[in-house]
């Protein structure tokens, strides 16, 4: 069916409805006996079988891929499995973010369960991304012999061959995008590598090292290295906060990875997450997408972003309920702290666009000396969602401007920095976020190139609005939105899913958003980013409905994304 499209010339928005082919709605209705309007939004993402369609909505994780089929995982598995057996010292080098702590969170807990404390270096921001010369010197000094690398290693060939020549094998653990330069690697485990067989490229890099602890355990279980049996599925609740931390598409093997580790956090939460409901932090019966995305996941980052990500690290990594207060304490503040740094860079980024005529660019490149380095990634999220343009954002760092870019829909971001790499001193990242470095001398070149790189690549001007149908308020039933939930979990790749609606009247009522269908019913919803109602007849709202409970009665909330205007 061809799409419908809807145009506001002076915001040059495109609402786009997404095409379906009935027969193949009409097959997933009568094979799955699913209401209409749920086959018509799993046919949109991509679901065309009754097969496929049992394997989305209920996910077993047997349907996990093959761990070997990542490139070099059978030489990483054996370089780790022979280090264990001669009692070898293995370092753990990670990253600063969410995605980095949880990886290494993981090695550490695996080792722990085979009686081997590794030495761990996890980064300050202050030290950049990846693999650096000072790290390398002090885990050869602690007698590191092995050197797996988490979140990072994919861009460091320099700093490998320096390991290498202190006699130190290194295996990289990464999902970043690899260089045509490879370092010299004992094993680059990495599903982006040039033709790599796994069928998921967009891991995050702690679900490659949940793939390299399944393949791990399988060898040493067979070389009979293991004591007594480990049971991995426990630790899915790091790889669920990495994997949503690190927006990667929740499609395919980060499905089933998030939605049991998701599951797991429910069914058994571990110490760490305790902390949080016995601090009032998060209502156990509330821990949902939101929860994790919105309340756990920045305190993981807060620690990386304003002080060290050792805390964070420390806190996954816990076992004592006192220990874990104290830590989730110190989050807490990293946290707010973060809140209050980020809010600042955001207003002066704003009054910045005001000064200047960046309406007419696609691109938005900010850059300010004393931004702090720890939020400026945040900010240029938070622009990139709000303004529907790249963003790019830069600070100075002992006398280099260092950014952060992320993406909007449709871009590969690392693919077009890629092409103006020549104004940069070095960058890395993948096809969502970017970290890059440019000299003083180039800084004032570089807006202009992006600019360039980016025109043509996205629709000049235009904002697509995709929405899964238009339906009528009729249609939102209950058993509606509880077959909707089936979809879940949510998140990039695999949005909640949005409808557009003509409500006959629209107000704000106690801060909540008052809709009136047809039939005079009431209706409340929350918009999801601070806006103001159009003045104007006709008005309808794309919305995302889900499921809510107030004193023991449930009912149909609807998230509010668009107010739309026009036929």
């Amino acid at each position: 069916m061809p799409s419908q499209a809807w145009t506001k010339s002076e915001e040059q928005r495109v609402l786009r409805i997404e095409p379906y082919e009935p027969p193949v709605v009409a097959a997933l209705v009568e094979g799955l006996n699913l209401p209409h309007l749920v086959a018509r939004v799993l046919a949109t993402r991509g679901i065309r079988t009754c097969d496929d369609g049992m394997r989305f909505l209920y996910p077993r994780i047997e349907h996990l891929s093959d761990p070997f089929l990542l490139p070099d995982m059978e030489a990483a598995v054996n370089a780790v499995a022979h280090a264990l057996k001669s009692g070898r010292r293995i370092g753990l080098f990670g990253d600063y973010d969410a995605d980095g702590v949880t990886s290494t969170a993981l090695m550490i807990n695996f080792l722990r369960e085979v009686g081997v404390r590794p030495e761990v270096y996890l980064p300050a921001r202050s030290e950049g991304y990846g693999l650096n010369p000072e790290a390398v010197e002090t885990l050869r000094d602690k007698g590191v012999s092995l050197l797996v690398c988490l979140d990072c290693g994919s861009s460091n060939a320099i700093e490998i061959e320096m390991a290498r020549g202190f006699g130190m094998e290194t295996v990289v653990l990464d999902h970043h995008e690899v260089a045509d330069i490879h370092p010299h690697a004992l094993a680059l485990v990495n599903p982006k590598r040039k033709g790599a067989l796994f069928p998921t490229r967009e891991l995050a890099a702690c679900g490659v090292t949940f793939f390299f602890l399944i393949a791990l355990r399988r060898t040493m279980n067979r070389q009979g290295l293991l004591k007594r049996p480990i049971n991995l599925k426990r630790q899915l609740d790091l790889v669920a906060v990495g994997t949503v931390a690190d927006m990667v598409p929740l499609t395919g093997d980060n499905r089933v990875l998030v939605k049991f580790g998701m599951e797991m956090m429910q069914k058994q939460p571990r110490e760490w997450l305790r902390s949080f409901f016995r601090q009032g932090v998060i209502f156990s019966q509330k821990l949902d997408g939101y929860a994790l995305s919105f309340i756990i996941i920045p305190r993981i980052n807060a620690a990386g972003r304003v002080s060290h990500p050792m805390a964070a690290l420390e806190f996954l990594t816990a076992t004592g309920e006192a220990e874990c207060a104290r830590l989730l304490e110190a989050l807490n503040g990293a946290n707010r702290q973060r809140q209050g740094m980020e809010a600042v860079v955001i207003r002066e980024a704003l009054t910045m666009m005001e000064e200047e005529p960046l309406a007419e660019k696609q691109t938005l490149v900010l850059h300010k000396e004393d931004w702090p380095p720890g939020v400026i990634g945040i900010a240029a999220q938070k622009l990139a969602e709000s303004q529907g343009k790249p963003c790019i954002i830069f600070t100075k760092v002992d006398g280099t401007w260092k950014g952060s870019a992320r993406s909007v829909p449709g871009l590969d971001l690392y693919g077009t920095v890629s092409t103006i790499s020549d104004l940069l001193v070095k960058f890395g990242g993948h096809r969502f976020a970017c970290g890059l470095s440019v000299d003083e001398a180039n800084l004032s070149r570089f807006p202009g190139a992006f600019e360039e790189a980016v025109r043509g690549a996205l629709r000049c001007g235009e904002r697509v609005i995709c929405v899964d149908a238009a339906i009528e308020f009729e249609d939102l039933t209950r058993d509606l939105v509880e077959y909707i939930e089936l979809l879940a979990p949510f998140g990039f790749g695999n949005p909640r899913p949005g409808f557009l609606l003509a409500p006959r009247a629209v107000s704000v009522s106690n801060g909540s958003i008052k809709l009136v269908d047809r039939r005079n019913r009431i209706w409340y919803g929350k918009a999801q980013k601070r806006t103001e109602i159009p003045d104007s007849p006709g008005v309808k709202i794309i919305a995302c409905p889900a499921i809510r409970e107030k004193m023991g009665e449930k009912f149909i909330h609807l998230h509010i994304r668009e107010f739309v205007t026009g036929d």
